[in-house]
């Protein structure tokens, strides 16, 4: 009967109790390498623990990479598809009107031409053009439309309100042109025609030496509706102006074929 006791030795095979380190007939160590060699088996287990933690740390450390990456990605894709806030602040005019082509006459704003922003130019013949508009003075017109030599304004800035009435006297044809180009707001150098101008819309705010290029004429500056400016440009009047434009005010200028704004400091 086989004693649950005893085993044999792994060199010479003599039965021998269990549990020995060494064998009593050879000598022979019956430990394992693991068991003979402590402190190395447990480096090993460190080692091989430490591997195993430094693969999963690589593994969140990259997807943590990848995430932010991803994230940065789709940052960048929303700061590019998005506008400025002060590319968003551009305002974009709001274009109103029909060309339209009138003859001499009295004509009605809203019947027989479209209400909106035009430059009004004369395309056969000179005369007089007059819209009379008491309850605004900014909105009235009255101008010699012709070529710059037979002492006429080649063209006028006009906004026509429902209602008004345009007279068109002695001239064949003029033409009405709807106002289409982007709004000035820079502070730069300008030139204005005869007509109704924004600041803000035309030309940027800011401090001006105004001139006029030839002629004379009137330059009437109004905020909130009172004339803050009011001269005589050119002959028999003064040679130029220093005027402070603020955003809104309204600029009008009458019987002149250009006027410069240069900016003063």
């Amino acid at each position: 009967m086989e004693n649950k006791n005893m085993t044999k030795c792994k060199a010479c095979g003599t039965d021998i109790a269990k549990g020995v380190k060494k064998c009593p007939h050879c000598g022979k160590d019956q430990r394992n390498f693991f068991m003979k060699h402590k402190i190395i088996s447990i480096v090993i287990v460190i080692i091989i623990l430490g591997c195993i933690g430094s693969a999963l740390g690589g593994g969140k450390q990259s997807n943590t990479s990848n995430n932010a990456t991803s994230n940065a990605k789709t940052s960048n894709s929303k700061n590019t598809s998005q506008p400025s806030a002060k590319q968003q602040e551009v305002k974009q005019r709001q274009v109103q009107g029909k060309a339209t082509d009138l003859g001499a006459g009295t004509f009605t704003v809203g019947k027989d031409i479209e209400e909106g922003l035009y430059d009004a130019i004369p395309a056969d013949g000179s005369g007089n053009f007059i819209i009379q508009n008491a309850s605004e003075p900014t909105l009235t017109v009255n101008e010699v439309l012709g070529s710059a030599d037979n002492m006429g304004v080649s063209k006028v800035r006009v906004k026509l309100v429902k209602g008004e009435q345009i007279q068109l006297e002695s001239i064949n044809k003029t033409h009405f042109e709807p106002v289409t180009a982007t709004f000035v707001t820079e502070y730069k150098a300008t030139s204005l025609c005869s007509g109704r101008w924004v600041v803000g819309e035309d030309i940027g705010s800011g401090r001006y030496l105004v001139t006029p290029k030839n002629g004379s004429g009137n330059f009437v500056v109004y905020k909130d509706g009172m004339p803050k400016v009011n001269e005589v440009l050119g002959q028999g009047g003064v040679q130029q102006v220093t005027a402070n434009l603020n955003e809104g005010d309204i600029i009008t200028i009458m019987s002149l074929n250009q006027v410069d704004f240069q900016p003063q400091k």
